[in-house]
């Protein structure tokens, strides 16, 4: 690889692009909870409605990441990562200025769908401009850039919620990423490289991505609609299972046919690499969602001021960028200890937090909850670097993008069903200041971060990857 002043200038503007990208879609992820309580009630939407709006961004961005992976793979990354920022741009503008809930979910749909088409082409550019320790100080500084998303994005929507109206409050807070999308289309245009690869014909295996898609509301529909009837349940159950054979199905004869499924098999069999994915959806999805229910429990249930909930997420986010720091320097000797350690960190963090539920309320709790969370952001800092690094590095180069793409697309779904499954439970107890609903949310989290904690001891997670030059 060259290492002139030019490709070292043409890397490093490509990685700010990244930073930038990596920035504003974590942005909002950052403050889409702060919008739930006033998109309800301007909008009058149910319960099931907000649900939705708050786990349909998750499910289209996973979605969007199989396809652009591949195309990114194939005809190189600009188009696409500008394409990818240009949908997330309409999305939001259709979101803030929505008037019904088919709009505003429509909108944060298409939101999500573009940070799936961005997200594909930023991990799968630090693949392919980085190995060794750079491609971990590259992973780390995208990690860096979410926490300084996590501390400035709450900020600006409790700052919003605060000074504003509340039904203009968070239309101004849905477009908060906006000015920072704009500046990533510069950067982008300029940093990353204008010449394609290759151009042949692609395998995007649009029928399983669609397949995988409609499974994944389906196992989600009982979880936002618990009053289904049975008859209508035992229906959703055996046509998921129905999905889950022809899913499997499709795949083996697509491959047959020397095509490029969407679940690879060459990835498939690497246990090191389907291992590395359990795990991080597993701790993704309980990440995500416990931060979405304590902002919305004492946003809607205690009233608590946005701003002062806001402030609260600040020393998480620093604890983050500082595990983060710290961890880099000594990944190359202790990335199996380290993601462990972080999950079981994680672990004891939510744990704390449940049962700090059943003995405490209000302001006590929390300050409690707050408290905890600077675990649970030190935690996110150890875990998510290494294993990202380590699970990509079971991938071929041939398959960077698809390897990367793949890793969000469980992380994403995943969250998809945790924050449908974790709001549920919240909002089933609307109007009832008991703290139950909190606690029961809480453990469903920490449930779910410690079979993550069991599962990274696997042999298969630890043993010498694919890429030796990926880790070391």
């Amino acid at each position: 690889m060259p290492v002139g002043p030019t490709a070292i200038y043409q890397r490093n503007s490509a990685l700010w692009s990244c930073f930038g990208a990596g920035f504003a879609t974590l942005l909002d992820g950052a403050v889409i909870a702060f919008t739930a309580p006033s998109v309800q009630s301007t909008l009058d939407l149910t319960d099931s409605d907000i649900q939705w709006f708050l786990a349909s961004y998750s499910l289209m961005f996973g979605l969007g990441l199989a396809p652009a992976g591949r195309l990114g793979d194939l005809y190189g990354r600009r188009g696409l990562f500008i394409a990818g920022l240009v949908l997330f741009l309409v999305g939001a503008v259709v979101s803030a200025t929505a008037g019904a809930a088919w709009s505003v979910i429509g909108g944060r749909l298409v939101q999500g769908f573009g940070a799936g088409v961005i997200s594909a082409q930023v991990l799968a550019v630090i693949q392919d401009a980085f190995t060794g320790p750079s491609r971990l100080r590259a992973l780390a500084g995208y990690t860096a850039a979410g926490a300084w998303a996590a501390i400035a994005g709450p900020l600006l929507a409790g700052l919003m919620l605060w000074s504003l109206p509340a039904e203009s409050a968070w239309r101004a807070i849905l477009l908060l990423p906006v000015p920072f999308v704009v500046v990533t289309i510069v950067l982008g245009a300029r940093g990353l490289p204008r010449a394609p690869r290759v151009r042949h014909r692609t395998d995007l295996d649009l029928p399983a991505i669609a397949m995988l898609g409609v499974l994944v509301v389906g196992v989600t529909i009982p979880v936002i609609d618990p009053g289904l009837p049975g008859l209508m349940i035992a229906a959703v159950s055996a046509g998921c299972a129905l999905l889950v054979v022809g899913l499997v199905l499709w795949e083996r004869g697509y491959t047959r046919r020397g095509k490029l499924a969407l679940f690879a098999p060459e990835l498939m069999r690497s246990r090191g690499f389907v291992t590395g994915n359990a795990v991080a959806a597993l701790w993704f999805g309980a990440a995500l969602a416990f931060t979405t229910v304590k902002t919305i429990y004492f946003l809607q249930v205690c009233d608590l001021p946005a701003l002062v909930i806001a402030v609260s997420l600040i020393p998480s986010a620093l604890a983050r960028i500082v595990a983060t720091r710290w961890g880099r320097r000594r990944f190359v000797t202790h990335a199996p200890t380290m993601i462990s350690g972080g999950l079981f960190l994680q672990t004891a963090g939510l744990l704390a937090s449940a049962l700090a539920a059943l003995y405490s309320d209000g302001w006590t709790l929390f300050l409690i909850i707050s408290a905890f969370q600077i675990a649970v952001g030190a935690a996110g800092g150890l875990v998510e670097p290494p294993l990202r690094a380590v699970t990509l590095a079971f991938s071929p180069p041939s398959l960077h993008g698809v390897a990367a793409s793949f890793l969000q697309l469980t992380q994403r779904l995943s969250a998809t069903f945790c924050i449908a499954l974790t709001t549920g439970v919240l909002l089933s107890f609307a109007g009832h200041h008991s703290t139950n609903p909190l606690c029961w949310a809480t453990l469903l989290c920490t449930t779910a971060t410690a079979v993550a904690t069991v599962s990274s001891w696997s042999h298969h997670l630890r043993a010498e990857p694919r890429s030796h030059t990926a880790v070391r």
